[in-house]
């Protein structure tokens, strides 16, 4: 591997089984960057990363990271991040996709199933769809090629492959990945990777696509009890107003002049 230049050694803040932290610890595998981590609460992080990005890396005396695909390209080797110019700008157009269109679908269809978000049906169905879409361009994609740039890995393949991950074990079961055969052999071979097994270990296929749970969402978003409205106090009655006697006055009668 060869030498990096600059800082060699950082920490990285983040939370539990977040893939965009696994991508950048992945990515130091291959960069030889010393990656040091801290787990945080969302309060933690709001209080210490104003901009409440779920990965912040902290390089030793250097200053702070925030966005993902900076910090993966940043611990990552020459490499991953293309050596030629062409090669790096695909390299982003793959990062970017990865961000802007698998990612938000891919929430949308787990999140119900780990009780995060409501049973949308309407919601999961167009996730569903545009991740249909996506994947079967990318398949057409794939069927000539190993990696999505060049011969070899680079952070286009571990964007999205790690992006995939979550959908592979839960959702995507055999019949469904028999429609993307050229996805599914590109995404183990990336998952097979030395540098990657050593960070999310070994990566077994969805058999039965997980549900949405109601009683699972029912504990992550407890009812808070509704305080009983103050009674309104009633106001006094009101008494009758006494009755007018008819007046026998004959000028009440009388039609007025115009």
């Amino acid at each position: 591997m060869p030498a990096r230049h600059g800082p060699t050694e950082g920490v990285l803040y983040s939370y539990a089984n977040n893939p965009r932290a696994d991508l950048i610890k992945i990515s130091a595998q291959y960069g030889g960057f010393d990656l040091k981590n801290q787990e945080l609460s969302a309060q933690d992080f709001s209080q210490k990363f104003p901009f409440g990005q779920a990965a912040v890396l902290d390089v030793k005396n250097d200053g702070v990271i925030f966005d993902v695909i900076s910090i993966a390209s940043f611990v990552g080797s020459d490499g991953l991040r293309g050596s030629k110019e062409l090669e790096r700008s695909q390299i982003s157009q793959w990062m970017n996709a990865a961000e802007l269109q698998l990612y938000p679908s891919a929430c949308q269809i787990l999140y119900p199933c780990w009780g995060l978000m409501p049973n949308n049906k309407g919601l999961i169905n167009k996730a569903k769809d545009n991740l249909n879409s996506f994947m079967g361009s990318l398949n057409v994609f794939l069927e000539p090629r190993t990696y999505l740039v060049g011969e070899s890995v680079t952070l286009a393949d571990l964007t999205l492959a790690m992006y995939f991950r979550d959908l592979y074990t839960l959702v995507l079961d055999e019949q469904q990945r028999s429609k993307y055969g050229n996805v599914t052999r590109w995404f183990n071979t990336i998952m097979n990777q030395d540098e990657v097994v050593r960070v999310v270990g070994g990566t077994p296929l969805c058999e039965k696509p997980a549900q949405f749970d109601a009683k699972i969402f029912a504990q992550n978003n407890p009812k808070q009890k509704k305080e009983a409205a103050p009674k309104k106090e009633q106001a006094p009655k009101k008494e009758p107003a006494p009755k007018k006697e008819k007046s026998t006055d004959c000028d009440s009668a009388l039609i007025p002049l115009l």
